[in-house]
């Protein structure tokens, strides 16, 4: 693997971590639910004004065959969310923090059984060491880490529904059927997603944080960054998905902690200790040798060809 055909790859780690930073700043002050509802119309006015300019709004009409599948990715990014909010009000943190990074071990895994992909002996090693530095970086404390309790099986099943996720909108984007394009997959996903955000909204009660969106500057801005940053995340994601394989995207998609930290460190003057440091230098060796045994498979294959 070329350095030039992994810059969409990091890009979308960059953005990504962005955007987690300023959905954190946002959920500080609402909940998940109305936080989501935000974020998901301002993605949904940009997607409109995205798909007008390039004459793509009648295709949202043309999904036959595979409406069900863009109803089902809605449905996947909602829960995905609900189950790793669940996790969180029940469990500590860290061990959410280890159990929702699972999903790139369900990538693999599911690349294995079902798609029948080979994973060389370095790259399952280089994958975990990734995750390690991933882990590092976050501040995770294994010493007090404790796993096992009934919050985790929320966190396993958000990485779960994540890595489903990312499995079924690549099968859109490959449908013998009707493939449609990434900007129709992201509007269903988004629409879905933002009417369920809503529906939790009005059951638990929290719709009436809804008034801060406008009257409060921070939590405007925040908001505003990560409608933006989530548009960002479908186009780029979904730019991604339909390149690279499944657990090639979520392998670059560690690096997003790394993002996030950095972001907070230098706009909020967040502090990082040693540890963090000592991860980034892990990930980034891990991230090597992933790239030099895929430089090696290509040329593998090439030798094969001639």
């Amino acid at each position: 693997m070329k350095l030039k055909s992994t810059l969409p790859l990091l890009l979308l780690a960059f953005i990504w971590g962005s955007y987690y930073v300023a959905s954190q700043k946002a959920v500080a002050f609402m909940s998940v639910f109305t936080t989501g509802i935000v974020i998901r119309f301002l993605t949904l006015i940009l997607l409109t004004v995205t798909m007008l300019a390039r004459k793509e709004l009648k295709s949202l009409l043309h999904v036959q065959g595979v409406w069900k599948t863009l109803l089902l990715i809605g449905l996947m990014g909602f829960l995905l969310d609900l189950t790793a909010f669940i996790g969180l009000t029940i469990s500590p943190a860290g061990s959410g923090t280890a159990l929702l990074k699972c999903d790139i071990l369900f990538v693999n895994l599911i690349s294995v059984i079902i798609y029948k992909q080979h994973f060389s002996k370095l790259e399952w090693l280089c994958t975990f060491v990734m995750l390690f530095g991933v882990l590092m970086v976050m501040g995770l404390d294994f010493s007090t880490l404790q796993l096992g309790s009934v919050g985790d099986i929320f966190f396993v099943l958000s990485a779960l529904f994540v890595s489903i996720n990312a499995f079924l909108i690549k099968s859109v984007q490959r449908s013998k059927v009707n493939p449609v394009s990434n900007h129709v997959i992201a509007y269903y996903n988004n629409f879905v997603t933002m009417v369920l955000f809503t529906i939790t909204a009005l059951a638990t009660g929290t719709i009436g944080q809804l008034s801060l969106f406008g009257s409060d500057s921070f939590v405007t801005t925040a908001l505003l960054v990560a409608g933006v940053g989530q548009t960002l995340v479908y186009i780029v994601y979904y730019y991604d998905l339909s390149q690279f394989p499944v657990w090639i995207v979520k392998v670059f998609l560690l690096f997003m902690p790394v993002v996030a930290a950095v972001i907070s460190f230098v706009l909020f003057h967040e502090t990082m200790v040693q540890q963090q440091y000592i991860g980034m230098l892990v990930l980034l060796v891990g991230a090597l040798g992933i790239l030099v045994e895929q430089g090696r498979k290509e040329a593998d294959h090439l030798k094969s060809a001639m």
